[in-house]
């Protein structure tokens, strides 16, 4: 009953692109990351305090909410950066310990700035989707054809050549785990400020990991990781969809519409197709590498 209307297909194309647009922006800020070398767990963490901040100064006016979304995802960018290039953290760990902060943080903060809740106008989904098309574009001309973009690119495959070609492999990083910090901040904000027009914790729900995955889906090309966002953003509409029209499918003695097992399709789908890429995605050679050069 679900896929056979023409309204109901369009609606699914729609819910899809929707979808997508967080997904796509959050898997290109995670490609200029770890171009440069840096992995970038971080951007689960980096999208709820985008959410978050987005929410909570966005009460404000739109424009303010948008300006502490960037303020917080380059301080976070920068945060990581350090911890990875300065400190010579391991990224794994540093990603992992900022999503923890932020998941912890943000609950905390709202239970005692909204403890009764809140509401935030926000926006319409039309400027995310804008940026969702135009971004992937513009970085992958970005990293080809400009010199910024080739030292990024340098500093992800030979961090010691680049240096030794007179480059800073440490600014290159720094400038770009910044630029990605706000991009999947951005990201982020879309759940609270244009999606949920409110803060709720953990709302980011493990879109960060599965933008991640689209980055490796998608070979670390910011086009092939926008297509790969698609992909994963058609399955969280699919089961959106699937659950309003009470769609009841019963096999084997298992109900598989059920909104507990539907709820788990894009996070299945999202171990299929990094099990469908293993051995043939080559990452950056530097990737995760600690030596900068300089």
């Amino acid at each position: 009953m679900l896929l056979v209307s023409s309204g109901a297909l369009r609606a699914l194309v729609a819910a899809s692109i929707t979808g997508a647009a967080p997904l796509a922006i959050a898997a290109v800020a995670g490609v200029l990351c770890e171009r440069a070398g840096v992995v970038n767990i971080a951007l689960e963490g980096l999208m709820l305090a985008g959410a978050f901040a987005g929410a909570w100064a966005g009460q404000a006016s739109w424009l303010v909410g948008l300006a502490a979304v960037v303020a917080t995802g380059a301080a976070i960018g920068l945060l990581h950066a350090y911890l990875t290039q300065i400190m010579r953290m391991d990224h794994v760990v540093s990603g992992l310990g900022i999503n923890l902060l932020a998941a912890g943080s943000t609950r905390f903060l709202a239970l005692v700035l909204f403890p009764e809740g809140m509401r935030v106008a926000g926006l319409a989904v039309t400027p995310w989707i804008v940026v969702a098309l135009v971004l992937p574009p513009l970085v992958m001309v970005m990293l080809h054809a400009t010199r910024f973009g080739l030292r990024l690119r340098a500093a992800g495959e030979d961090p010691m050549a680049t240096a030794m070609a007179g480059v800073s492999t440490l600014r290159v990083r720094l400038a770009a785990v910044t630029i990605s910090g706000v991009l999947a901040a951005f990201a982020g904000a879309y759940l609270s400020m244009a999606d949920a027009h409110t803060f709720s914790s953990g709302m980011s729900a493990g879109k960060g990991y599965v933008a991640l995955a689209a980055v490796i889906f998608g070979k670390w090309k910011p086009v092939g990781a926008a297509a790969a966002a698609l992909f994963f953003g058609f399955f969280y509409a699919l089961q959106t969809q699937l659950q309003i029209a009470g769609t009841h499918l019963v096999w084997l003695g298992i109900n598989w519409t059920s909104p507990y097992l539907l709820d788990s399709v894009p996070y299945a789908m999202t171990i299929l197709a990094l099990v469908s890429v293993i051995g043939r995605a080559q990452p950056p050679r530097a990737l995760g590498a600690g030596e900068t050069g300089l």
